[in-house]
């Protein structure tokens, strides 16, 4: 077995860059070796990006493949790879043996011309039978090639394949990537495997960190390239140095007897910003504590990367932790430098907060007027007056009390206001954080203030919705605002384009109606909002309205699939109908559930027969009852006896949600059905009895329609 070695070395790539390079580069590797009968298989597993409290692994296990990363270089080592390939038996398929061969057996051009393209004779073909008949192939043994033989031209494949959201060429070359390439080291069991990429040719080397050991190293194997580069200061694999990370700053932080304020995602970014990590803690002026908390945060965090403390009952301390991508030999120059920067930083952020708080946040209202929502839609004004309005119909939809409503009116009215403030111009990422905080201090209710930094909520299908139920609501109408003014604007998704995050949206307003469990007609939501875009409307409601419902059945059919609801069965429950997007996703559910029952699955085939006849006889279908007079089977009657003994305790059960019960007692119908089509024939001559048929079928299909479209199941 053999050992490969490969490493790309770059010039500092972005912090974001890293992990998921890492990621590409362990599938291409893995998948390119496979293809090329080097490997005989490997494990598929991301690389770890956290620690999750374990040690790093720094043993390879063999027949596998590990991946490394820093901002400086992408590397993986392959342990238990083949020195060659398998000798490969490749089969070319020819002319049908009919069309290759004359009444008299000679070959005709059709196999000659084969043959002579395979560089055979036609004696040496061989008959091999397919699907659509029997054909003449070639068949050829294709000798192995060794991995050294491979391996100079599947690399650099590699470099070509690892994609990244942004690319650079460099030099009088056209090739491009993350950053300028600078070398490549690429071993096999020690041995150099020569290529070039973009100039730049592989050799057994590496180097060490920029600053604290720059030397080129040559390398012999795994166990010497890690250690190497842990001697030169480069902590290449992603969990080590992610630990030595976490530790430096733990440490750090203990200095001043608190403790960092909790952020994973800046964890990550510092563990992919440094080859090598060494933390330093700073302080701050006091009288800075009166900015804002999230404000503070925000200029250590995102200008800076620092990592805020707190003391033991979560009140913020004038300190950071800065991590470092070096071993400075005066900790306290670079951390007066960190200092300067930051204090320069929160001196901007109190000269804001200075100059915001000379006037209520509600005095910014009428400054939303010189902001444009959209050239369609009008300013951010009008379309605050939207949402405003569209709360308040919220409010009544719900019945909340006057004050409730008034609270969120006010809500909705201030929701946008801290946009045109100072803070938020420059810490744009703090919208609504801002707002909350400023309402805080004008003396809004809790609720409102709450409301304010929760109307953004969730900001992702797995982010966390607002407490408060102004947020909520507010939240809502916002959105539905956005989406139904820009689809009639004919700013709509198309494909993966979505530049207003109207997908998003949606499924935030999906998940704060089913998970805040309320009941709102969808129907009269949309038309409420269209009502509301009248002066700015570029189309007709109704088109509008049915193109919006659609995209919201989109959503929540994804939504479902990810609960593990089947997609035959978000299609049925669809086409029941979604006004009521919580109802609609208990029906689903509730159905998925059935589905797997097998007394459900022989119930709910009887029910497509049910309507798939009402579906294609919908002309003949009366609309009166039917009438057990007329009756002439058992089998029919017994069915329409055991559908009238259910029906009022069904529709009672259906009523009241309980949708697992609805389907329990409807299962009784089971038997009367498969008797029903077993002894009767719908669609006789004899237009009475047939009509009356179709009455008891549709007579089901008013009950069972409600509640999905029992056609659409995928049933084994």
């Amino acid at each position: 077995m053999a050992e490969l070695i490969f490493e790309i070395g770059c010039e500092e790539m972005p912090a974001r860059f890293v992990a998921p390079a890492m990621e590409q580069l362990h599938k291409i590797t893995g998948d390119k070796l496979f293809q090329a009968r080097l490997l005989e298989q490997y494990s598929e597993a991301v690389p770890p990006k956290s620690l999750e409290g374990k040690e790093p692994d720094k043993v390879l296990a063999e027949n596998d493949i590990k991946v490394f990363g820093t901002p400086r270089r992408l590397a993986v080592i392959v342990k238990g790879m083949k020195e060659r390939q398998e000798d490969k038996e490749e089969t070319s398929l020819g002319p049908p043996v009919k069309a290759a061969f004359d009444s008299n057996g000679n070959p005709t051009k059709a196999a000659l011309g084969f043959a002579k393209s395979q560089g055979v004779e036609v004696s040496a073909l061989e008959t091999v039978t397919t699907e659509k008949g029997d054909r003449l192939a070639a068949v050829k043994m294709l000798p192995g090639r060794s991995a050294k033989e491979v391996l100079p031209d599947l690399l650099p494949s590699i470099v070509e394949a690892l994609h990244f959201p942004k690319t650079m060429r460099w030099g009088s070359g056209n090739f491009r990537f993350a950053r300028p390439i600078h070398w490549f080291l690429a071993l096999l069991d020690g041995a150099v495997i020569p290529f070039e990429v973009a100039q730049i040719k592989s050799g057994n080397t590496t180097k060490g960190h920029r600053f604290l050991a720059p030397q080129a190293m040559e390398v012999s194997g795994a166990d010497d390239y890690l250690n190497k580069l842990r001697g030169a200061y480069v902590l290449a694999e992603r969990c080590e140095r992610q630990a030595k990370v976490r530790q430096e700053v733990e440490a750090a932080a203990a200095t001043t007897g608190g403790r960092m304020v909790p952020d994973e995602p800046l964890m990550q970014e510092n563990t992919d910003l440094v080859e090598w990590a060494a933390a330093c803690c700073g302080s701050f002026d006091r009288e800075f504590l009166e900015v804002p908390r999230a404000v503070i945060i925000s200029a250590m965090r995102e200008h800076q990367r620092y990592f805020a403390l707190e003391d033991e009952v979560g009140k913020l301390l004038p300190n950071f932790i800065a991590v470092n991508n070096t071993q400075p030999k005066d900790m306290a120059v670079v951390t007066a430098g960190h200092q300067k920067v930051l204090r320069a930083r929160l001196a901007d952020a109190r000269f804001f907060l200075t100059e915001d708080r000379k006037q209520p946040l509600i005095d910014y209202l009428e400054k939303l007027k010189q902001v444009t929502y959209h050239a369609k839609l009008g300013t951010s004004l009008d379309k605050v007056e939207r949402f405003t309005a569209l709360a308040g119909f919220l409010a009544d939809e719900l019945k909340l009390s006057a004050d409730e409503k008034a609270q969120l009116e006010r809500t909705a009215r201030l929701a946008k206001c801290d946009l045109v403030t100072e803070m938020v111009g420059e810490f744009p990422t703090l919208q609504g954080v801002v707002g909350s905080e400023y309402a805080s201090r004008d003396g809004e209710a809790p609720e409102v203030a709450a409301g304010i930094a929760g109307h953004y909520l969730p900001a992702g299908a797995d982010s966390p919705l607002p407490r408060e139920m102004t947020g909520v609501l507010v939240g809502i109408a916002d959105r539905l605002d956005s989406i139904c003014g820009l689809f009639a604007a004919d700013e709509k998704p198309s494909g993966a384009a979505d530049p207003f995050a109207l997908r998003r949206a949606a499924i935030a307003v999906i998940r704060l109606i089913i998970e805040k469990n309320l009941t709102l007609s969808l129907s009269r939501l949309l038309g409420q909002a269209l009502a509301g875009l009248g002066p700015w409307m570029q189309a007709p409601d109704e088109p509008v309205a049915q193109e919006v419902t659609a995209f919201f059945a989109a959503r929540l059919s994804g939504i479902l699939a990810d609960q593990g609801v089947p997609t035959d069965v978000s299609q049925a429950v669809l086409a029941a109908g979604l006004d009521d997007l919580k109802d609609t996703a208990a029906r689903a559910k509730a159905l998925a559930q059935a589905k797997d029952t097998a007394e459900f699955a022989t119930l709910a085939v009887g029910l497509k027969r049910v309507m798939n006849i009402l579906k294609k006889e919908a002309a003949q279908v009366p609309a009166e009852p039917p009438q057990e007079a007329v009756m002439s089977e058992e089998a029919e009657k017994a069915l329409y006896r055991a559908f009238t003994e259910l029906e009022a305790e069904a529709a009672s059960l259906f009523a009241a949600g309980d949708y697992q019960g609805f389907l329990t007692r409807v299962s009784a119908l089971k038997d009367p059905i498969d008797k029903f089509f077993d002894d009767v024939m719908v669609m006789v001559e004899d237009e009475a009895t047939r009509r009356n048929r179709l009455s008891l079928l549709n007579l089901m299909g008013r009950l069972f329609n409600r509640f999905a479209g029992f056609e659409y199941l995928q049933l084994n």
